[in-house]
């Protein structure tokens, strides 16, 4: 029996089976390890166990007695079901272990800074996670996009969490799909079609409410953002800038917050959304902002980014922003996109200071735009 304490955690791993034979031995050796430990939390570990029996449930139980942070983890879908069965579930915190899938010479059928997307097989696509082995985050992006399927929000049905070699996957049910920017580059007839979708996508998210509290409120982060960012302006600007982001109306609709075209997936005639991570409530002004970025913001300082981003040049990410926008507002209008640049910069300059704090040239230059809209701007209503 292995254990490894780490931040008030000690995890005691079990192996093979615990039944009426062992279970005394198992519950002594258990506790010879607890004896002379501190520790807040405590976990079994059950990933090499492939059985338990009811005396084995009592040494499980003699320890959710004696101690109110205890929990059991990697159970097989075996084991599970009798916790499950037996009312342990309810009680105390018990997590399946993960399904291991391997990804081997699967197709990418997108990727980003975050996540790659494979086809498993013709009807499931994988989405692995590149920057994060939290599982329980990952469940909440699942709650999150459950929350916006049933209040209308298209997106794909997610239906497991599994393990890609040392990373975190989820699995969503995709029948003949590809990516949005797949469809944008292949499909150059149905190129007007698709822009019109994607427009349509944003505003349907944009308008669509939920009241939910667990869904956290974009407004409140992009304050926290500026504050963040309030030793890299100058005093004047910092101060417009906090006064800009305090006049955004209050909303209660969604806001995905990275809507480009990689976190979009083209299943028949619909668009639906496999990445929901970044899901919040809010003005639709912080959404325009949050594709802005990645279209044209990092390109500015970056030449080049969108080929490697994207696989399309600076000039096409310029131009699928502007003609998205256009179809969004129904018109071209140069004042309210110049509105949505104002959020946008604020996000870049804190980006870069979390994610690339030596990038000198990119900080200078998103603070120098934002510094010249600052000037002319006196109010970010983009009239919705």
């Amino acid at each position: 029996m292995e254990y490894k304490l780490e931040k008030d955690v000690l995890t005691i791993s079990i192996e093979g089976e615990l039944n009426s034979v062992n279970s005394e031995s198992v519950g002594e050796e258990i506790d010879k390890i607890i004896e002379d430990k501190t520790f807040k939390s405590l976990v079994l570990d059950f990933d090499k166990v492939s059985y338990i029996s009811s005396a084995g449930l009592r040494i499980i139980l003699k320890l959710k007695q004696r101690y109110d942070d205890f929990s059991v983890i990697n159970a097989s879908l075996e084991v599970y079901d009798v916790f499950q069965m037996t009312g342990f579930t309810s009680m105390m915190s018990i997590k399946k272990a993960l399904r291991k899938i391997d990804l081997t010479g699967a197709e990418i059928i997108g990727d980003g800074f975050f996540s790659t997307v494979y086809r498993l097989n013709k009807d499931t696509i994988v989405k692995v996670f590149n920057r994060t082995s939290d599982a329980e985050q990952i469940e909440r992006e699942l709650r999150l996009a459950k929350e916006a399927f049933v209040l209308g929000v298209p997106t794909a049905i997610s239906f497991d969490v599994v393990k890609v070699g040392d990373k975190m996957g989820v699995c969503f049910e995709m029948l003949d799909c590809m990516s949005l920017k797949t469809a944008l580059l292949t499909e150059k007839s149905k190129y007007n079609e698709y822009l019109e979708k994607y427009a349509a996508l944003l505003k349907k998210i944009n308008t669509t409410e939920c009241f939910n509290p667990m869904i956290p409120d974009i407004k409140e982060k992009s304050l926290k953002k500026v504050e963040a960012i309030k030793p890299y302006l100058e005093e004047k600007y910092y101060l417009k800038a906090k006064a800009l982001m305090e006049s955004i109306p209050e909303r209660k609709t969604f806001v995905h917050g990275d809507c480009h075209f990689k976190n979009i997936m083209v299943q028949g005639d619909d668009l639906l959304l496999i990445d929901m991570d970044t899901l919040s409530v809010g003005h639709p002004i912080f959404e325009l902002a949050a594709i802005y970025a990645p279209y044209c913001a990092f390109n500015e300082d970056d030449p080049g980014n969108s080929e490697r981003f994207f696989g399309i040049s600076d000039e096409e990410g310029r131009k699928l922003y502007n003609e998205t926008l256009n179809l969004y507002f129904g018109k071209d209008d140069p004042v309210i996109k110049d509105k949505i640049k104002v959020v946008a910069y604020i996000h870049m300059v804190w980006w870069n200071r979390v994610n690339e704090p030596n990038n000198n040239v990119r900080l200078e230059g998103c603070r120098s735009r934002l510094y010249a809209l600052l000037d002319k701007i006196d109010d970010l209503n983009i009239g919705i």
